[in-house]
């Protein structure tokens, strides 16, 4: 019921973003200020990310990023007193050109010390870690990037984990 329940809340309020982007035009920012420096909370590695992302044309970016999360012994909230440390790697696709724009996502989060955390699950969210030190991740998203380069982001993401788990991504940053 969680799953349903996430989703319900990131499909209304992504439509509710996107009906605040159509009546919010302007002009391709993206291209004006093509890298970004960001701070996700929540988002890719479920508490907080660092990022880095360029623009490579009109509707294709390319990030990375670095985050870290406190993981519990699995079915708990007892504290492993481990935090897993994650890199995430991804590609935006863009729909429009305008400053606001709704975006896919794809990429991988690479869990640097995974077998110090396997077997544990994130103490945000409940993902348990993976077999694999890899998550692929996929996403919908919109974006701005204003005329004075301050970026915001929202994402409804999709983890695949030990099993597949629907996220929420809010992130800010600056274009330049």
């Amino acid at each position: 019921m969680r799953f349903f329940s996430t989703l319900k809340v990131s499909v209304l309020f992504l439509a509710a973003v996107s009906g605040f982007a159509l009546s919010a035009q302007a002009a391709n920012t993206r291209v004006t200020y093509p890298s970004a420096v960001s701070i996700e909370v929540l988002g890719r590695t479920m508490l907080y990310t660092v990022g880095f992302d360029q623009v490579v044309n009109e509707n294709i970016a390319v990030g990375a990023g670095v985050g870290t999360v406190s993981t519990n012994f699995l079915n708990t909230d007892i504290d492993s007193g481990k935090s897993a440390t994650m890199i995430p790697v991804y590609m935006n696709y863009y729909f429009a050109k305008e400053q606001g724009s709704l975006f896919l996502t794809a990429g991988a989060t690479l869990i640097t010390n995974h077998s110090s955390v396997k077997n544990t699950e994130t103490s945000t969210g409940s993902l348990e870690i993976p077999s694999s030190n890899v998550m692929p991740t996929v996403g919908l998203g919109y974006e701005n990037r204003g005329d004075n380069g301050f970026l915001f982001r929202v994402t409804a993401y999709g983890i695949a984990a030990r099993k597949f788990t629907p996220w929420m991504g809010f992130a800010f940053g600056y274009g330049f």
